[in-house]
């Protein structure tokens, strides 16, 4: 497997000698960047970058050479001879167990079975085992799909790993994830970008990666530029990172114990802010859970629905108030609070009647079911009722020899907004 044009060896630094090669009058080489594992705390392998310089040393955006026009037919030797480049200065660079990313277009995996054997070859004469490479595809809006799933699986065969590259931006979706079935989903810079500018999107990561570990594939949030991405990533269960945050793209291998110091100065910033969150979260939910056990031991005593959700309704942020039967079938309508803020989505449901509806799929039912006499706390999410994030409070309770669960809905947002309020007008006095 050859360039376009010639390999020669030169002098890169004092730890090893790289490879380079020449495309016209370009220089061709590699740089590596680290991919760090969030639990073990180190690098785990390099993503492969392609560097250029024209014959005065200037730059050369790579993109404009892997983009550019290319003869008919030259674009797989340009592209596996880039690769072989790559995987000669990786063995060179990078320690017993590392892992090589490699980006692949689409058409690079629909080859021959000759082709493949040729990789396999290849890997043999690097002493590169191809359960140490893992092949990055990005999907391409035109290319033949099932040709693609078809060569993603041969080279999984041969036991090279899958990542499928840039999820969340252009077209890969999840939908391309269930068909490639990837090891790796890469998540594109955008997606962490968006979650730290957004708190919507903050929230709603944890669930795009728990989403992906439930197909299968372990996630990489890419393009970490600040640390408070970092923390994100770790927040939303990540498996992997990688970004200028941790380290640049260069020709040797990481720098184990800055980047290790890196790591353990984020694992103890998450571990104050759960503590952090898990003590304020007790603080703001202190006084519905308080009015929740009164109101299930009025309930248990034979006082009537209204009369027992009284006081909870007359909280700050308080929504409503509803039955359940031991079947998750609510018993008569919601008993709304008089006051609050009422948002233009809750008119839209004002006048639906929720009598009859069936929460049996809901945890704060289902939970409530498995542990009676015990006060149950939803994660905040978003409710059929409100187009906005609350918080369930749930209570199954034995009466007259029939078991119910009451129900109880905060206005999440509401009360947190409210918090923030008043601790800022505490400060500012």
């Amino acid at each position: 497997m050859k360039l376009p044009d010639i390999l020669h060896f030169h002098e890169s630094n004092a730890q090893f000698v790289s490879l380079s090669a020449c495309l016209g009058d370009l220089t061709l080489s590699s740089a590596f960047q680290p991919i760090f594992s969030i639990s073990h705390r180190r690098a785990i392998g390099y993503e492969a970058l392609l560097r250029a310089r024209d014959p005065l040393g200037n730059e050369v955006q790579p993109l404009s050479i892997l983009d550019g026009p290319i003869e008919p037919g030259r674009w797989s030797n340009l592209e596996r001879g880039v690769q072989w480049l790559h995987a000669s200065n990786f063995v060179q660079m990078a320690n017993a167990g590392d892992q090589l990313f490699l980006n692949v277009r689409p058409d690079g995996f629909i080859v021959s079975e000759a082709y493949r054997q040729l990789v396999e070859n290849s890997m043999r004469r690097l002493q590169l085992a191809p359960d140490q490479v893992v092949l990055e595809v990005l999907e391409m809006p035109n290319g033949d799909l099932q040709q693609l799933v078809d060569g993603v699986a041969s080279f999984r065969q041969l036991g090279f790993l899958i990542a499928l590259d840039d999820f969340g931006a252009g077209h890969s979706n999840i939908d391309r994830v269930w068909q490639l079935q990837p090891d790796i989903v890469k998540l594109d810079r955008r997606v962490i970008e968006r979650a730290a500018q957004n708190p919507r999107w903050a929230r709603q990561l944890p669930r795009l990666v728990s989403l992906l570990h439930e197909t299968g594939a372990l996630v990489l949030v890419e393009g970490v530029e600040t640390q408070h991405e970092a923390l994100l990533a770790i927040e939303a269960d990540s498996d992997f990172v990688q970004g200028f945050y941790f380290a640049r793209p260069a020709q040797s291998g990481a720098d184990e114990a800055s980047n290790r110091a890196t790591m353990d100065s984020l694992w103890q910033m998450f571990r104050a802010r759960v503590e952090e969150n898990v003590r304020r979260e007790s603080v703001l939910l202190a006084t519905y859970t308080a009015a929740m056990q009164k109101a299930a031991e009025r309930f248990e005593a034979g006082v009537d629905l209204a009369q027992t959700c009284e006081e909870f309704l007359q909280l700050e942020g308080a929504e409503r108030c509803f039955l359940l039967n031991a079947q998750g079938e609510q018993n008569g309508a919601d008993l709304t609070a008089t006051r609050g803020c009422v948002s233009p989505s809750d008119l839209l449901r004002a006048g639906v009647d929720a009598s009859g509806a069936c929460w049996e799929r809901r945890p704060y039912f289902r939970n409530a079911i498995a542990q009676p006499g015990k006060i149950q706390v939803t994660r905040p999410y978003l409710s059929i009722n409100a187009i906005h994030l609350c918080v369930t409070f749930s209570i199954a309770v034995l009466v007259m020899e029939a078991l119910w669960v009451l129900c109880a809905d905060i206005n999440w947002q509401h009360v947190v907004d409210r918090c923030r309020t008043d601790n800022a007008a505490r400060w500012d006095s």
